[in-house]
């Protein structure tokens, strides 16, 4: 059965799954540093030349550095300069939740779990990115933008913009019906009094069905029961006993 696909906004689900989750945001009452706030609210990346491009590259294990007396990061954010402040530890560990969120992020979207489409700038056309894209070096996203760059030799070249994203949804097997789906939907038109009369339905239910799923016929008991509790005004759809 074929389902619309509902795409968002890579922003949109990044800030959803990488940044605005518990186990970041449990961080933001303590943290105090500057050049904090917008990562708790928009995802950029901390420190005074923060901002919003994040590395796919494989992220280093996340501990405190220390250069020079300066605290620094590791992982998606570039390590910090002798310009920048000490980080405090609430502050990395809400770091370090991130980061392994946006892994997590990331390995959805390499399984296939998560399908991402782009406008591919040589064309202009908008196509589905594949799974392997995700999994080349040097790659960084602009979150915000929804652009995916590729770094190589030191030049920075765009490989989609306007990326936006969607769940998966695995393919149903022909010829197995829904009737969750079929009741939810039937249900709706019984509560705007859209449904035709009780013996057209039956008809109808069946022809839908066969459409829908691939299957030559339906049982028949499946359908009058389905009927019955249909018209009936059943707040649960019948099940074979």
């Amino acid at each position: 059965m074929a389902t619309k696909k509902r795409s968002r906004p890579l922003y949109e689900v990044f800030l959803e799954r990488v940044v605005r989750i518990d186990a970041v945001q449990c961080y933001r009452a303590a943290v105090t540093d500057d050049h904090t706030v917008r990562f708790f609210a928009e995802g950029r990346r901390p420190g005074v030349f923060g901002d919003f491009h994040w590395s796919l590259d494989r992220p280093e294990p996340f501990p405190l550095g220390l250069v020079a007396g300066v605290v620094f990061l590791w992982g998606p954010i570039p390590p910090a300069t002798s310009e920048e402040p000490p980080v405090s530890l609430p502050m990395q560990h809400a770091w370090d939740a991130a980061v392994a969120a946006w892994a997590d992020f990331i390995a959805e979207l390499v399984n296939g779990e998560l399908i991402a489409s782009g406008v591919y700038p040589a064309s202009g056309v908008r196509s589905e990115i594949d799974p392997a894209e995700w999994t080349r070096a040097g790659l960084i996203l602009d979150v915000r933008n929804g652009d995916l760059y590729e770094v190589r030799d030191g030049k920075r070249t765009v490989r989609w913009s306007d990326i936006v994203v969607w769940e998966a949804v695995q393919a149903q097997k022909l010829g197995t019906i829904d009737w969750d789906a079929e009741w939810k939907e039937d249900v709706a038109r019984r509560e705007k009094a859209q449904l035709p009369n009780k013996r057209g339905y039956l008809r109808e239910l069946e022809r839908r069905i066969q459409e829908r799923y691939g299957v030559h016929s339906v049982d028949g008991g499946d359908l009058r029961r389905f009927r019955a509790a249909v018209y009936r005004g059943d707040a649960v759809r019948p099940r074979k006993k």
